[in-house]
């Protein structure tokens, strides 16, 4: 009897040892969930409330997705400039605003795109007042300082870029016609270190970009070159790429003025 009840310890253990291993088998190669899962997830834990007012149906929904910069990256404060335009909105308005930030480090427009196609960035889409985007910065900055690349490469990726961009306008549209669209400009943290031809480079991809804007009537482009060409040190963070507090302020302060022109 001892020797049977021995025997069927050692099978459940065995049994647990076996689940546990395929689990973390599973984990290690990604089973578990997809990239775009872990990047929907991930956004719950950085979904905040800005209050204004008691009534919570009063609501308004502000959707963030794209890169770094979206993110708020750099920012001793962790608002970025999504946030700062939240306490802006919240005080000329009184309703309580509500941040859905869903923005990866390093994300370039293909990888954008496949977030947007997911079913739960569909269901953030929908309910959104405003849609920020923030993209193309890091796919811009590989070039700063390449000298082999030959141009058909260049126009290459700038075209799947301006393609992706068209896509995710098109998928935002298709699940939210009513909502305003806030895409953010590329700028050059690099000052003088770089050539004519990449900052030629850098505001060609403004330039295709505002163009596709444009052809949205309740969409907006903000340029934010013009803001850090001469306050680069004054707007960077110690990486000298990211912008700090006062640079996200900055480009908070262009959205207000840019949608107040645009109503």
């Amino acid at each position: 009897m001892l020797k049977k009840l021995i025997m069927g310890i050692v099978v459940i253990a065995a049994s647990v040892v076996l689940v546990i291993s395929i689990l973390g088998i599973r984990e290690a190669v990604g089973l578990t969930s997809s990239p775009v899962d872990k990047y929907i997830s991930k956004s719950s834990k950085e979904t905040s409330m800005i209050k204004g007012n008691n009534n919570t149906t009063n609501a308004y929904n502000i959707l963030v997705m794209g890169d770094s910069l979206a993110k708020g990256t750099g920012d001793e404060k962790g608002k970025g400039f999504s946030g700062y335009f939240a306490d802006y909105f919240r005080k000329k308005n009184n309703k309580n605003v509500k941040i859905d930030n869903i923005a990866v480090n390093g994300d370039v427009s293909n990888g954008l795109l496949q977030i947007v196609k997911n079913k739960d960035t569909e269901n953030l889409i929908k309910k959104a007042n405003m849609i920020f985007i923030s993209i193309g910065g890091n796919e811009v900055s590989k070039f700063k300082f390449e000298n082999t690349i030959s141009a058909v490469d260049l126009k290459n990726t700038e075209d799947k870029y301006v393609g992706n961009v068209m896509d995710i306008v098109k998928l935002i549209r298709d699940n939210n016609s009513k909502c305003t669209v806030v895409f953010i400009g590329l700028y050059n943290p690099f000052g003088n270190s770089i050539g004519t031809d990449k900052i030629e480079l850098l505001n060609t991809w403004n330039y295709r970009t505002q163009n596709i804007i444009a052809d949205d009537s309740n969409a907006v482009f903000i340029p934010t070159y013009d803001l850090f060409k001469y306050d680069t040190e004054k707007y960077l963070t110690i990486d000298n790429f990211h912008p700090n507090s006062s640079g996200y302020k900055a480009i908070a302060q262009r959205i207000e003025e840019v949608l107040k022109s645009h109503k």
